[in-house]
């Protein structure tokens, strides 16, 4: 049966033997009775609230919001029960068959007695309408607890295998430059990048990424100084390619994403006192580690060499600067690769900046 013959058998069934009103009934959404669902038969945050009941109908409704990461326990429903995706992007899996994912306008029909589990996406809220057909007899029945695999941070996708590139390096200077709001050279630094092979949309993902660090009015500066380079390459006959957009996933919690890239990272800001100052912890987690990263256009590596050449010319920032440093590393980038990072710092920067940075990074083990 297809999503839309579902849909109008779910509706069919809500409203059989139903009688006919002389005007309409407006429930608003202010009034609805909301309840926290049971942990005992619930992982994670998960909340309820039964819809205004049917005249004459054996059928009962409600709606149910997941909070990313919850989901029930497995059950069973003795005459089936009908999910209906409102919002965000879930999951649910049948017993003996492999996790299914479900979007909103997705409808699910979990027949009698079928062993099964829903709830939201590790990242990703849900909120669907739960139809029970014959409800006065349609019982659940609670089964154990739902034991998916753990979610291993995966730091090996995200890993640099070769030698940094001189596209890569090309990075660098853009990233100082912008940070130190020195716009003239900025121009030049920009100009070999786009010679490096930096397409625009990577040059602007920079300046996107580092506004964490620097701010938006050094990013904005940056992001006007390459439309400025673009304009007189453009008068040149030069078309420089716009290259891919980012696609960040839609319908995300990027707080929940943002833990789990630190982790991935291995970064101490996961633990750190941070989390006492919900402002930071959140700006941080949420849309640093959370939303950035997951900006597709550029990669874990080249993100990181935005932070380094960022703190590196903002500079006393040396604990912060150690531990990007520490995260580059781990990301595959190696001493000697690193070395040729303070050595661009040096030379299309500022030597002093790369010497402290040198200095930062040879004090890591004492």
């Amino acid at each position: 049966m297809n999503k839309t013959s579902l849909f109008s058998t779910a509706i069919a069934l809500s409203l059989a033997h139903a009688p006919v009103f002389a005007e309409q009934i407006i429930t608003p959404a202010a009034q609805h009775s909301w309840q926290n669902a049971p942990r005992e038969h619930f992982s994670g945050e998960a909340r309820f609230a039964r819809l205004p009941e049917i005249p004459n109908s054996p059928n009962a409704s409600a709606i149910v919001e997941f909070e990313a990461g919850a989901i029930t326990d497995w059950h069973t429903h003795s005459h089936g029960q009908y999910l209906i995706v409102t919002e965000g992007e879930g999951r649910t899996q049948e017993w003996g068959k492999p996790v299914q994912i479900i979007k909103k306008g997705d409808v699910v029909w979990c027949p009698p007695n079928v062993k099964h589990w829903h709830g939201a996406g590790e990242h990703t809220a849900m909120s669907h309408i739960a139809i029970s057909p014959q409800a006065a007899d349609n019982k659940p029945v609670w089964l154990e607890r739902v034991q998916l695999p753990p979610t291993a941070p995966d730091m090996a996708k995200h890993r640099q295998t070769a030698p940094l590139s001189a596209k890569q390096l090309a990075i660098v200077p853009i990233a100082a430059l912008s940070a130190a709001g020195d716009s003239g050279r900025l121009k030049t630094a920009i100009e070999r990048g786009l010679e490096q092979g930096l397409t625009v949309n990577e040059i602007q993902e920079i300046f996107t990424h580092q506004s964490a660090y620097a701010g938006f009015p050094r990013a904005l500066n940056g992001m006007n100084t390459l439309q400025a380079v673009l304009k007189e390459r453009q008068a040149r006959g030069i078309r420089d390619p716009q290259g891919k957009a980012a696609t960040p996933p839609d319908s995300t919690d990027y707080y929940a994403l943002g833990r789990q890239t630190l982790q991935t990272l291995g970064s101490p800001a996961a633990d750190s006192v941070i989390a006492n100052h919900e402002g930071i912890d959140r700006a941080l987690k949420a849309h640093l580690f959370g939303y950035l990263f997951a900006r597709d256009n550029l990669n874990y590596v080249n993100r990181e060499l935005v932070t380094v050449s960022t703190i590196a010319a903002l500079g006393k920032a040396d604990a912060q600067l150690r531990s990007h440093l520490g995260i580059t590393q781990r990301l595959g980038v190696n001493d000697q690769q690193l070395q040729r990072v303070f050595d661009v710092l040096a030379k299309e920067y500022d030597p002093q900046a790369a010497e402290q940075a040198r200095r930062v990074w040879a004090e890591r083990a004492k």
